[in-house]
C-alpha cells in the first residue's frame, strides 16, 4: 500500500521529469518539418512537407523580465545557470563583482541564448500537464464512484474502455487549444474571413468601406 508521502514524491518527482521531458522533447522535434509545417489535406500516402517555419521555431535570445526574479529569494536566484546579479556602483549599472564595497545589488538579468521560443510553450503546457491534468482523472473516479461502477467499459483488459484511459486529456486538450489560440496562432486574412467580416457591417458600414476600396485602387 502506497504511503501519503509516497503519493506526494511521484506526484512531484514526475512533475520535474515531465518538465524537463518537455523542454528538451520538443527541441529536438522541432527540427523536423513533419512537426512544424501545417498540413491541410489528408490523404493515404501523404506528400513531403516544405515550409518556411513559424518564428516560435526559430532560434532565439530570450532575456526574462528582472521583476520575476524579485518573487523568489536572492540566494535561490544565484543558482540558476547564466544568471548575472546586476549592481549599482553610484554612477552606472554594472554586473557584480564579490567583495567589491562600492557595489549595491540592483537587480538579476537571466538570458538564454539559441532557444526556441517553442520551448517554452512546452514547458508551460508540461506544467499543466503534470498538477492540473490529473483532475480530469478524479473528474472521472467520482463519476464511477456516483454510479458505483469500477471502470467505464471493458475493451482494454485491465485497463477499462477508452474513457478510462482519456480521462486525462479532456482537460489537456482544453489547455492545448485555448493556449495555442491565444499565444501561438498568427491571425490569418482570407477571402471567406472578409465576406464573412463584410456580412456583419451596416449598411451604411459597407457604403463607407466600398468608398475606402475605391480609393486604393484609384
Amino acid at each position: 500500500m502506497l504511503s501519503y508521502s509516497q503519493t506526494w514524491e511521484g506526484f512531484i518527482g514526475g512533475a520535474i521529469f515531465t518538465l524537463i521531458f518537455g523542454w528538451y522533447i520538443s527541441r529536438f522535434l522541432a527540427q523536423f518539418q513533419w512537426m512544424t509545417c501545417p498540413v491541410n489535406e489528408f490523404t493515404l500516402f501523404p506528400k513531403k512537407l516544405d515550409c518556411v517555419p513559424e518564428n516560435i521555431f526559430h532560434h532565439t535570445t530570450t532575456i526574462f523580465p528582472s521583476q520575476v526574479f524579485e518573487l523568489l529569494p536572492d540566494h535561490f536566484v544565484r543558482v540558476f545557470p547564466n544568471i548575472v546579479e546586476v549592481c549599482n556602483d553610484g554612477t552606472k549599472l554594472t554586473p557584480c563583482i564579490s567583495g567589491e564595497a562600492t557595489h549595491t545589488h540592483d537587480h538579476f538579468e537571466l538570458v538564454l541564448k539559441g532557444v526556441l521560443p517553442f520551448q517554452f510553450h512546452a514547458l508551460f503546457l508540461s506544467l499543466f500537464a503534470s498538477f492540473v491534468a490529473p483532475f480530469g482523472g478524479f473528474l472521472a473516479s467520482a463519476i464511477k464512484r456516483a454510479y458505483h461502477i469500477k471502470d467505464f467499459d471493458s475493451l482494454i483488459p485491465g485497463h477499462g474502455g477508452i474513457m478510462d484511459r482519456m480521462d486525462c486529456q479532456f482537460l489537456m486538450a482544453l489547455c492545448t487549444w485555448v493556449h495555442y489560440n491565444a499565444f501561438v496562432k498568427i491571425a490569418t486574412v482570407s477571402v471567406p474571413k472578409l465576406l464573412y467580416m463584410y456580412s456583419l457591417l451596416s449598411d451604411d458600414e459597407k457604403v463607407e468601406l466600398m468608398e475606402e476600396i475605391q480609393k486604393l485602387k484609384a
